[in-house]
This record gives structure tokens, sequence and C-alpha cells, in this order.
């Protein structure tokens, strides 16, 4: 399931077309915004998402096999909720 059928799922029992992608791209900016702002977003009965970090690592290029140093960067988590797995 991807945006557009979350989006067409929701027009069937609210909102015409229009309104329901405004209503999603506003509850995924929400969910931005808390974990730019806190690093953790909890949805009750549904799961969390957590902003962690991911240490640098040395990796290896398959073509060559010269050793590459990734970065730190930053990773979004999603844990979900035992009422969201149990049903």
């Amino acid at each position: 399931m991807n945006k557009d059928d979350v989006i067409r799922h929701l027009t069937r029992h609210v909102l015409d077309k229009k309104q329901a992608k405004i209503s999603v791209d506003k509850v995924f900016e929400i969910i931005k915004h808390g974990l730019k702002r806190d690093g953790k977003v909890v949805i009750s009965n549904f799961g969390s998402f957590q902003l962690k970090t991911a240490l640098p690592v040395t990796r290896r290029n398959p073509k060559t096999g010269e050793k590459v140093q990734v970065p730190a960067k930053k990773k979004v988590r999603f844990k979900p909720s035992a009422n969201l797995l149990n049903k």
C-alpha cells in the first residue's frame, strides 16, 4: 500500500479526493515535525516512530574491493504496538 492507496481508501469513507490528499499530507507533515522536534512520535494502538543515528561505518565496494567510509546518518525506526500486531 502506498500514499495514493491511502488517499483512495480515505476518499471512500470520508472526503473527496482533494481533501483526502490534504489530510494525508498533513498527517505525514505532523509526524515529520514531531520527529525533528522530539525525536519520537507515539500513536496509541498503532506504534511509535523514533529517530535513530546510525554510526559511521567502513564498507567495501563490491566492484573494486576498495574500502569506503560511510558517514553517520539519521534513520527512522517504526515499532508497531501490540494491538496492531494482534489484529
